[in-house]
C-alpha cells in the first residue's frame, strides 16, 4: 500500500536516506583525507578558542581599566561598583581561559597572577584614600584647635595664610605648597610664646605630615596600578593573542588547502545527488503536483457554487489526504452558511409574523375609539351627560392605549436605526421614582395591591435622562403590577459603587428560567396565552434594556416560579453624552399625556 499511495514526508525521509547511504559509500575509499580536514579543523577550533579567550579577556580588562582611571581622576573615597563587576568578569573570564585551554596553562596562570596583582594594588590605592581620608578628618580637628589658639594669641591672620597654603597643597599636591605650610606653622609657633599655640601646632604639624605621607604611599600605588600591572597585564593579552592570531593563519591555510583537495576528489558525489534530484523530481510530479493541480479544479468548482461536488483524495492518509479533508471541511461550513441564511429568512417571517399580530392590538383600542365616538355623533343633537361621561374616559383610555403601542413600536425602530437620543439633566432619583410609582398606583387599587418605594436618606442627585428613566420605571412598575393578583409591589433605591440601583420587585406568579433567557429579545413573546390576557406588545422589556443602555446602564432580572419576580436597573450617576436629534424624530404625544407614560409592556 505504501508504493501506491506514499505519505509525501516518507518519500522525503527516503530521499534523505538514499542521498545518505550514497555519501557515505563515496566516502569510504576517502577516510584518510576526511581525518586529516577533521584534526585541521579542530586545530583551528583551539586556535580560534585561544583568539576568544583573548578577546573575553580584554574587554573585562579595558572595562576595568577605564573604571578604575575614572576612580583615579575622581575625589571618591569607595570604588564604584562597576569596578567589583568589571574585576570579577575579569578574573572569571581568566579562570573559564585555564579550564577551556589547559595546553596553554603556563601562560594563563601568568595572567592570572598579574591579574591578581592588579587588582590588589588598586585594593591597596582604596585603602590609602580611606587612610587619607581619616587623616583629613583628624587634621580638620587639629586645625579646629590651632585656630583657637592663634584667635586668642591675635594670630589668626597667620593662621589664614596656613589654611591657605593647606587648601593649595590638597588641590594640587606640590612639595613647595607643603613646606610652606610647615614654614608657616613654625613662624606661628615662634611668634607666640607660652606652650597653648606650640601644643596646638605641633598636634597640626604631626597631622599634616601624616598627610603628606599618605599622599605619597598614595601616589606611589596608583603609579603601580596604571603603569606597572596594568601595562604588564596589557602585554602579556597582546602576546596571548598574537601567538592565537599566527597559529589562526596557519590552521585556515592548511585546512583549505585540504577541503580544496575534498572537493575535487568528490565530484561524483555532486552526480549522484543530481541522479538522486531527479528520482525525487519525478516522485514530487506524480505524487504532489498532480493531486494538487486537481484539488485547484475542485477547489475552483466549489467557489462557482457547487458545493456538491466531491473533492479527491480525501481518502490518501498523507498530507494531501489533509488538505482534501479541510476542504471538505470548507465545503461544509459553506453549506452552513446556507443554513443560516435560511434561519435569516425564517427570523424576517417571525418579525412579520409580529407585526400581524400586532394589528389585533392596534385596532382593538382604535375600534373602541370609533364607536364611541359614532355613538356620541348619533346623540350629537340631543346629548346626554351621562353618556358623556361614561364615553369619554373610555375614548380618552383607548386613545392613551393605542398611543402607547404606537410610542413602543416607534422607539423600538429608532433604537436600532441609532436614532434615539437622550436629554441629560440633573434631578433627585427619590422624587422620580415617587412619581413613577403614583403613575401605576390607581391600577394596583383597583386590583388590591400594596405599592410601596423606600429609599436612603442623602442619596446623590442623577446626571442622566429623567424622561427615558421615567418611562424604564414606568414599564417596570406596570408589568410587575399587570401581572401581579394578589401581594404588593415595591421600589427600592440603593447607593451602588458606581451609581444608583432600583429594584422591582412583585409578589406575581414567578418566570422560569427559560423564559427568562428570552424575557428581553425582539418580537418575542413569552406566553401568547398570558400576553393575550393581559394586552400588550410584548416590547416593553426589551425597548426598557435598549433604553438603560442608552444611558449608561442595564436591566436584570431575577425570579422563581411561584415566588415572585426582582427587576433590577444599575445606573450611573453621569449618563454617557449623545448627540441630540432632530425634535421632529420625537414619539407622537398629546395634550393629556402625562410624561413618561408612554410606555408600557
Amino acid at each position: 500500500m505504501l508504493l501506491v499511495q506514499p505519505r509525501i514526508s516518507h518519500l522525503i525521509y527516503g530521499g534523505v536516506i538514499l542521498l545518505i547511504g550514497v555519501v557515505f559509500w563515496l566516502a569510504q575509499g576517502r577516510y584518510a583525507l576526511l581525518d586529516a580536514i577533521h584534526k585541521d579543523f579542530v586545530r583551528l577550533q583551539e586556535v580560534a578558542q585561544v583568539s576568544r579567550i583573548a578577546a573575553d579577556t580584554a574587554g573585562p580588562l579595558a572595562a576595568l581599566s577605564a573604571a578604575i582611571r575614572e576612580y583615579v581622576a575622581s575625589d571618591a573615597i569607595e570604588p564604584a561598583a562597576r569596578i567589583v563587576t568589571d574585576s570579577r568578569a575579569l578574573l572569571e573570564a581568566i579562570k573559564r581561559a585555564r579550564q577551556e585551554l589547559p595546553g596553554e596553562k603556563a601562560d594563563i596562570d601568568r595572567l592570572d597572577a598579574e591579574a591578581h596583582l592588579y587588582v590588589a594594588s588598586f585594593d591597596a590605592v582604596v585603602a590609602a584614600r580611606a587612610q587619607r581620608q581619616v587623616r583629613l578628618q583628624r587634621l580638620a580637628q587639629a586645625a579646629g584647635g590651632l585656630r583657637a589658639s592663634a584667635d586668642a594669641a591675635g594670630q589668626l591672620d597667620r593662621f589664614l595664610r596656613i589654611r591657605e597654603a593647606e587648601h593649595n597643597y590638597l588641590l594640587a599636591r606640590h612639595g613647595p605648597d607643603a613646606d610652606r605650610v610647615v614654614s608657616l606653622v613654625v613662624q606661628i609657633a615662634r611668634a607666640v610664646p607660652g606652650r597653648t599655640v606650640a601644643d596646638a601646632a605641633a598636634d597640626y604639624s604631626l597631622a599634616f605630615a601624616r598627610i603628606v605621607d599618605i599622599d605619597g604611599v598614595l601616589d606611589q600605588a596608583t603609579l603601580r596600578v596604571m603603569d606597572d600591572h596594568e601595562a604588564r597585564l596589557r602585554a602579556q593579552m597582546l602576546e596571548l593573542g598574537r601567538r592565537a592570531h599566527g597559529g589562526e593563519q596557519t590552521a585556515v591555510s592548511d585546512f583549505r588547502n585540504r577541503l580544496a583537495n575534498a572537493i575535487r576528489r568528490n565530484v561524483e558525489v555532486s552526480l549522484v545527488a543530481m541522479l538522486i534530484t531527479i528520482a525525487c523530481a519525478f516522485l514530487l510530479l506524480r505524487y504532489v503536483i498532480h493531486p494538487l493541480n486537481r484539488m485547484t479544479t475542485a477547489m475552483t468548482e466549489i467557489a462557482r457554487g457547487d458545493s456538491a461536488r466531491p473533492v479527491p483524495f480525501a481518502g490518501r492518509n498523507d498530507e494531501i489526504g489533509q488538505m482534501a479533508q479541510a476542504l471538505s471541511t470548507f465545503r461544509n461550513a459553506l453549506l452552513g452558511l446556507t443554513e443560516a441564511q435560511a434561519q435569516a429568512e425564517l427570523a424576517s417571517r417571525h418579525k412579520s409574523d409580529f407585526i400581524a399580530n400586532m394589528s389585533h392590538e392596534l385596532r382593538t383600542p382604535l375600534n373602541a375609539i370609533i364607536g364611541l365616538s359614532d355613538m356620541l355623533l348619533e346623540d350629537a343633537d340631543h346629548p346626554r351627560p351621562s353618556e358623556l361621561k361614561e364615553s369619554l374616559p373610555r375614548i380618552a383610555a383607548s386613545a392613551k392605549h393605542l398611543l402607547a403601542l404606537i410610542n413602543e413600536i416607534l422607539d423600538l425602530s429608532k433604537i436600532e436605526a441609532g436614532r434615539m437620543s437622550v436629554d441629560i439633566s440633573t434631578f433627585a432619583p427619590a422624587s422620580l421614582a415617587e412619581e413613577s410609582l403614583a403613575t401605576v398606583a390607581p391600577i394596583a387599587r383597583q386590583k388590591g395591591l400594596a405599592v410601596a418605594v423606600a429609599y436612603p436618606q442623602g442619596l446623590p442627585n442623577l446626571s442622566s435622562d429623567p424622561r427615558r428613566l421615567r418611562q424604564i420605571l414606568i414599564n417596570l412598575l406596570g408589568n410587575a403590577v399587570k401581572f401581579t393578583d394578589m401581594g404588593e409591589v415595591r421600589l427600592l433605591l440603593s447607593r451602588t459603587p458606581t451609581g444608583l440601583r432600583f429594584v422591582v420587585s412583585d409578589t406575581g406568579p414567578g418566570i422560569t428560567s427559560e423564559d427568562q433567557g428570552r424575557l428581553f429579545q425582539d418580537f418575542m413573546q413569552i406566553d401568547a396565552s398570558a400576553t393575550r390576557k393581559y394586552g400588550g406588545t410584548g416590547l416593553g422589556l426589551a425597548l426598557s434594556r435598549r433604553m438603560a443602555h442608552l444611558i449608561g446602564g442595564d436591566i436584570t432580572v431575577r425570579s422563581e416560579v411561584g415566588q415572585g419576580s426582582t427587576f433590577t436597573l444599575d445606573l450611573p450617576l453621569i449618563a454617557p453624552q449623545m448627540a441630540t436629534e432632530d425634535r421632529g424624530n420625537e414619539k407622537i404625544r398629546v395634550g393629556m399625556q402625562k410624561p413618561g407614560s408612554g410606555g408600557s409592556a
